[in-house]
């Protein structure tokens, strides 16, 4: 379905809100995030970090900071020193000059000699900070991309599998777990959660039709010493995040190749799939494919 027609109101799709002036969609990103997990995961969503490239996608932004009562705080935009120390310039190489935004008084002030990223606060001043800090940030998509297909996502490739009701992408990029994770939920979806023989079947067959092998999920020990796959590591401490709360068992599907899991090293606390639909645990921070899921509603 062709969300084009939209040229009235404010429609959300996937926490955009479309901007008729500028023919686009926007979407203001609450979890912080640093600049380049955010420029990832806008560009993973099938957009871009954005930008105010004119005056009505400022005053779209600085209304989304104060809908979302973010006035006293910054969010991101695509403004970035990273070519020229100095030169700051949007995604698409407009220099700062030629864009929508007024810098802060007293900036850029570079401090530190670190600050080659930007942030807009609440009143639509810019101001240059470190790249490193975590914050709020903003994606904009074109209105050609958002089109839902009958898998429910506007990201391309998903196909309905009958015998599940869900649907499935093989991802060919090869990314770590949590960065899989990401590119998974920026389409919508998740990494693939095998519930039954049958959808075991399924993952099996879309292997037939590619290579390697993909993450399905992740696991950790519990306090019992069992495999519980309801939580993984968010890579912020030591703390861990729920999922489900379902063991492999309450899933539906606990089928281990031969001698796993068995924790090489000590450094297996994620899962991944072999050819043949058995589950390994897997070292989280080594690169292979993925395969997301969505179930449509």
């Amino acid at each position: 379905m062709s969300l084009g027609k939209y040229v009235t109101g404010s429609p959300v799709i996937m926490g955009y809100e479309y901007v008729p002036e500028v023919d686009a969609w926007l979407r203001l990103h609450i979890e912080p995030a640093i600049w380049p997990d955010a420029r990832l995961r806008c560009h993973l969503e099938g957009g871009a970090l954005a930008s105010p490239t004119t005056s009505a996608m400022s005053n779209a932004m600085i209304e989304m900071l104060a809908s979302n009562k973010l006035t006293m705080r910054h969010a991101y935009i695509g403004v970035h020193a990273f070519i020229s120390k100095g030169d700051f310039m949007s995604m698409d190489g407009i220099p700062m000059a030629n864009l929508s935004v007024r810098w802060r008084e007293g900036e850029p002030d570079n401090a530190k000699n670190e600050e080659d990223c930007v942030v807009l606060n609440g009143v639509g001043e810019a101001i240059d900070v470190s790249c490193n800090t975590p914050r709020p940030y903003f994606c904009r998509k074109e209105n050609a991309k958002m089109i839902i297909d009958k898998c429910g996502t506007t990201a391309e490739g998903y196909k309905l599998e009958s015998r599940t009701g869900s649907c499935y992408k093989f991802h060919r990029v090869s990314r770590t777990w949590h960065r899989a994770a990401m590119a998974c939920q920026a389409e919508g979806g998740h990494l693939v959660v095998i519930n039954s023989n049958e959808e075991a079947q399924v993952l099996k067959d879309i292997f037939g039709r590619n290579k390697n092998e993909a993450s399905v999920g992740v696991w950790d020990w519990n306090e019992h010493g069992e495999w519980n796959r309801s939580v993984y590591r968010k890579w912020i401490g030591d703390a861990f995040l729920i999922i489900t709360g379902e063991t492999l068992s309450d899933a539906g599907y606990e089928g281990w190749a031969k001698n796993e899991p068995n924790n090489a090293g000590g450094k297996e606390f994620c899962g991944v799939i072999n050819r043949d639909a058995r589950l390994n645990d897997f070292s989280c921070d080594k690169l292979i494919p993925f395969i997301c899921e969505i179930t449509p509603s």
